[in-house]
């Protein structure tokens, strides 16, 4: 039996969707079950309702498991509260361990983040590279306060393998991890599409059928205490703009908005939404990654886990032919 935490997430639907079609008996631990994309009742799904921070619901959701797949984090640009980042992506994950550790888990599949590893330059970049002190928003902080916690303590005690995707793209809901999704959408639309400061940035652009079935894999060939990146193609946004124009057959203009003007816009909507708890579409700290390259290599996950990886045309060509 198979546990999967974040099943109505980006990558943890997706992850959820494959394990349906391959037939394998799971289990996910759901806030809202009808938010799940699938439904449950002609598969070998069991539906637990509860939050991460409820022991009860956490011990019901792993009993009689043998793997964790731990997909689930707080994934937005803001939250009136930014304790609850800290409060799941951090000690909920640490409370999940123990308690996968009392019911005789074999394996915990973490999905950590390109971004706890920091920002990089070198598509040589691999496992092991250290976040600078400096975070630019709690989701960026919290990733990497949970990486650390691993290293220094967690690999030890705990069964856990972490993977690292780069920026997930591909068909899916449009989650706050669906990032390209929305860009997509938004160049789709008679919206004019908008890159933050020159475009070129370079992103590594993971598909997600890649990611996913790398989480699957690690469930038998991963090594737990270690750490595999899923990169993608390392592309600029100017690039995948560019691509977007020819597969498309539509040709938008793009704007380009200097970092300032950014990042005051993303203050601005930031006090709006303390008052109308709407999200922002930009904040000062989603400003700060844009003016760094994210660029990494993959090849620990090639040879480990025979992670593949899917050129960004093919991919955002399906990406198109599923919207």
């Amino acid at each position: 039996m198979i546990s999967l935490t974040g099943a109505t997430g980006y990558v943890g639907s997706a992850i959820a969707q494959e394990l349906v079609r391959r037939g394998e008996p799971f289990r996910v631990l759901v806030r809202d079950p009808a938010r799940l994309s699938f439904d449950p009742a002609p598969t070998r799904c069991e539906v637990v309702a509860g939050d991460l921070r409820d022991p009860e619901a956490v011990n019901r959701f792993m009993k009689g498991s043998r793997f964790v797949i731990h997909t689930a984090a707080v994934v937005k640009r803001w939250v009136r509260d930014r304790r609850e980042f800290w409060q799941l992506n951090v000690e909920a994950f640490k409370h999940l361990c123990r308690e996968a550790a009392d019911a005789g888990i074999e394996r915990i599949v973490y999905t950590s983040s390109f971004i706890a590893l920091g920002p990089s330059s070198n598509p040589g970049t691999g496992e092991g590279l250290r976040h600078p002190p400096a975070c630019s928003n709690e989701y960026e902080r919290t990733k990497v306060a949970a990486l650390e916690w691993l290293r220094s303590e967690g690999f030890r005690q705990f069964p856990v393998v972490a993977l690292l995707p780069g920026v997930v793209y591909g068909p899916g809901p449009m989650t706050g991890g669906n990032l390209v999704g929305g860009m997509i959408s938004q160049y789709r639309s008679k919206v004019p599409p908008a890159i933050v400061g020159s475009g070129r940035q370079k992103w590594s652009f993971a598909y997600n059928r890649d990611v996913v079935a790398a989480h699957l894999t690690a469930l038998e060939n991963g090594e737990t205490g270690r750490e595999y990146v899923l990169g993608g193609d390392n592309r600029s946004l100017n690039d995948l703009y560019e691509t977007l124009a020819r597969l498309s057959g539509v040709r938008r203009a793009v704007m380009r908005i200097p970092f300032v003007a950014a990042k005051a816009t993303g203050g601005l909507e930031v006090a709006l939404a303390f008052v109308s708890g709407r999200q922002p579409t930009l904040t000062p700290g989603v400003v700060e990654i844009f003016k760094h390259d994210w660029v990494y290599s993959s090849e620990k996950a090639k040879r480990e886990l025979g992670y593949k990886v899917t050129p960004l045309e093919d991919g955002l060509q399906i990406t198109l032919s599923a919207s």
